[in-house]
C-alpha cells in the first residue's frame, strides 16, 4: 500500500532474500488475506485467524518468528502459549496512538486501548523488540518498562529515490511550489500548512500542494473555504510510481507532524534534494529532524519559505541533507535485522 508499515515489511522481505544462505528461508505469514484490523472488530477478527494460523504450524518449523507491526503484537502470547520453539522479535512503529490529544472519538479511544494491550503483549512476550528510532526505544521503555532486549534498527528509503537521478535546481520567479505529502489526520497537523498559505496570499507566485487522504479531509476543505485559499490545492491520493516525480516538481516540502515514528516523507524529500520545514514542537526523532527547518508557528513557517524562495536553499546544506537521508537504506536495515535472527537463532533450544 505504500504506507509505512507494510513498505517496511515488503522492503525487509525484498533487501534480505539476497543475504540468505542456501540453507536458509522465509516464509510470509497471512492469517487474512485482506488487513481488516483498523477497527475494533477487524482487530478481534485478527486475532481469532492467527490463533487459528499459529496453531497449525509444527512446533519446531522456525527458529525466529518476526511480527513486523506492534499493533499485531498479541500474536507474540499466541506463539508463547502454542509452545513453539521460535524466538519472537516484534518491530515498533509509531506509538502515536498512545500521545493525549492526538485522537478524537470513542470508538478511537476504544481501539487504542486495544492496541495498547497488543502493544504490551509485544513487549512481555517477545525475545527482542526492534525500534525504527531511538523515539521509540526511549517511548517503549517509559510506557512498557524494558522487559526484552530492546534495539534501534533504523528503517530505509525506497531505493527509487536514490536510482533517479537528482533534479538540478533551476529558480523561476514565476512559480514557486511548497508540497506535502502525507495522510490527512489530525496529528499530522495539515491546518498548520493552511494557516502559512494565508499568510503568503499575496504573493501569487507559492503555490501550495497537497497529497494524500484521511479523516481530516472535510474539515481541512472546510478550512480552506474559510481562509478563502486559492494558493493551496488538495490533489489527493498519490501512487507510489508517482512520488519521485511528485517531489521533484516541488521547491520545498512541509511536514509539521506532531508525531512520527520515524518520518519517511522528511527523508524521502531530502534524499530528492529538497529543503524540509517541520513544526519545533513535533515529536520528531532526532535521527531524521537533523537537517530540517523548524517552525514554531504557521507564521514563522511563511517566512522561512519566503526566506528560501528569495535566498534559495544553500548547495552546501543541499549536498549535506541529501547524502544523509541517502544514508537510511533498507540493505542496511536488512543486514542489521538479518544479524538479529541469526543472534537469536543461535539460542534457540530444540
Amino acid at each position: 500500500s505504500g504506507t509505512g508499515l507494510t513498505e517496511y515489511a515488503y522492503q525487509l522481505i525484498g533487501h534480505m532474500k539476497p543475504m540468505l544462505l542456501k540453507k536458509d528461508s522465509i516464509d510470509e505469514l497471512y492469517a487474512l488475506e485482506v488487513s481488516e484490523r483498523n477497527n475494533i472488530r477487524g482487530l478481534i477478527i485478527t486475532n481469532t485467524a492467527f490463533k487459528r494460523k499459529i496453531a497449525a504450524i509444527p512446533k519446531n518449523k522456525y527458529d525466529v518468528i518476526h511480527v513486523t507491526d506492534q499493533e499485531i503484537g498479541f500474536i507474540a502470547k499466541i506463539v508463547k502459549n502454542a509452545g513453539m520453539n521460535a524466538k519472537v522479535i516484534t518491530t515498533v512503529h509509531d506509538l502515536s496512538r498512545f500521545e493525549k490529544g492526538l485522537h478524537m472519538g470513542i470508538g478511537q479511544k476504544v481501539y487504542n486501548r486495544l492496541v495498547k494491550g497488543s502493544t504490551a503483549d509485544a513487549i512481555n512476550y517477545s525475545d527482542m523488540i526492534l525500534c525504527n528510532s531511538s523515539q521509540t526505544y526511549e517511548t517503549v521503555g517509559k510506557m512498557f518498562g524494558k522487559k526484552a532486549d530492546i534495539k534501534v534498527v533504523l528503517h530505509g528509503t525506497n531505493d527509487n529515490f536514490f536510482k533517479t537521478p537528482l533534479k538540478e535546481y533551476v529558480a523561476d520567479g514565476n512559480k514557486f511550489i511548497v508540497g506535502y505529502i502525507g495522510a490527512l489526520m489530525y496529528h499530522k497537523n495539515v491546518a498548520f500548512i493552511l494557516n502559512a498559505a494565508n499568510r503568503l496570499k499575496r504573493d501569487r507566485s507559492i503555490m501550495f500542494k497537497l497529497y494524500g487522504t484521511g479523516v481530516e479531509n472535510k474539515a481541512l476543505q472546510s478550512l480552506k473555504s474559510r481562509l478563502k485559499l486559492t494558493n493551496a490545492v488538495f490533489n489527493g491520493h498519490l501512487k507510489e510510481e508517482n512520488k519521485v516525480n511528485t517531489y521533484d516538481s516541488f521547491n520545498i516540502f512541509v511536514f509539521p507532524s506532531m508525531y512520527e515514528g520515524l518520518g519517511y516523507p522528511i527523508l524521502e524529500a531530502q534524499a530528492r534534494g529538497l529543503p524540509v520545514i517541520i513544526y519545533k514542537y513535533g515529536k520528531i526523532p532526532k535521527e531524521v529532524r537533523k537537517y530540517c527547518f523548524e517552525a514554531e508557528s504557521p507564521e514563522h513557517m511563511a517566512r522561512i519559505i519566503e526566506d528560501l524562495k528569495e535566498n534559495s536553499y544553500g548547495e552546501k546544506q543541499r549536498k549535506k541533507a541529501t547524502e544523509y537521508a541517502r544514508s537510511f537504506t533498507w540493505e542496511r536495515c536488512a543486514k542489521e535485522t538479518l544479524e538479529v535472527y541469526k543472534k537469536l537463532q543461535a539460542s534457540v533450544i530444540i
